[in-house]
């Protein structure tokens, strides 16, 4: 896709080159024509590459919330299937810890592209008192099948929510930008007019427009900082959910399981 774009702003660079050299006009009218020209090619190519850059950074955004709210319902499925079977309290405990340390330990980290290695602990020791877990009933270990399904999945989700919190927006967009805004901004100091109130008024909202494209670009351009920055509400309305099932399958301690 980056290749396409670059192409047809070469492609279209080169038939406007092309109409300007049949026009033939004078060298003095040429000049300053020429740099109206290409600096509104410049702002055009600009917005292009500000349009793309920021649906690619929306895409993360939508990408990574769409990602931890799987992982988040995966957690409450997990603990909508383990609270029937009996000795279960120790998992409940653990995957609310491990929701929690999400919360409290992974969010503060992933705006610096990484996750706490302390849930990952919590994890393991999830799935390992999962695999210890024996129930008698022939429906409680179907129950338990499915649970070791549900944590491998709560596993994989980690991962994907680790890899969301390293994307970032490829560098050549924002180099792409910055050549083209200083294109858009410099030009038509060249053509050798004296400023006046119109070409003030130009400059200003030509300046404008590059800067607020460049901020607003590195405001989303991480999906985890920023001002749309993925919040931990999925996980909260998790908690929220195993208070739920709790009052419905309370914690009872067997010393049998």
């Amino acid at each position: 896709m980056i290749a396409l774009t670059i192409g047809v702003a070469v492609a279209v660079l080169l038939i406007v080159l092309l109409i300007l050299r049949r026009k033939g006009a004078d060298n003095h009218e040429h000049g300053p024509i020429a740099l109206d020209f290409a600096a509104n090619l410049a702002l055009a190519v600009y917005l292009l590459v500000l349009a793309y850059a920021a649906v690619l950074c929306r895409d993360a955004i939508t990408a990574a919330s769409t990602d931890a709210t799987a992982e988040a319902e995966t957690l409450t499925e997990l603990y909508w299937t383990v609270a029937p079977i009996p000795g279960s309290g120790e998992i409940r405990n653990q995957i609310k810890t491990y929701t929690s340390q999400s919360i409290t330990l992974d969010w503060p980290l992933m705006p610096e592209d990484k996750l706490s290695p302390v849930p990952d602990t919590t994890l393991e020791g999830l799935r390992a008192s999962l695999l210890r877990l024996s129930p008698k009933q022939e429906d409680m270990r179907d129950l338990h099948k499915d649970a070791l399904s549900l944590a491998s999945q709560v596993s994989h989700a980690r991962t994907i929510r680790a890899e969301d919190a390293g994307t970032h927006l490829e560098s050549i967009f924002v180099v792409a930008m910055l050549l083209s805004g200083m294109f858009v901004i410099a030009l038509p100091w060249f053509n050798g007019a004296k400023p006046s109130g119109a070409s003030v008024v130009g400059d200003v909202v030509r300046m404008t427009v590059v800067l607020f494209g460049i901020v607003f670009i590195q405001m989303i351009s991480h999906p985890y900082s920023g001002a749309s920055a993925v919040e931990p509400t999925a996980f909260e309305s998790a908690q929220q959910q195993y208070n739920r099932i709790d009052a419905q399958f309370p914690v009872v301690t067997t010393a049998n399981n």
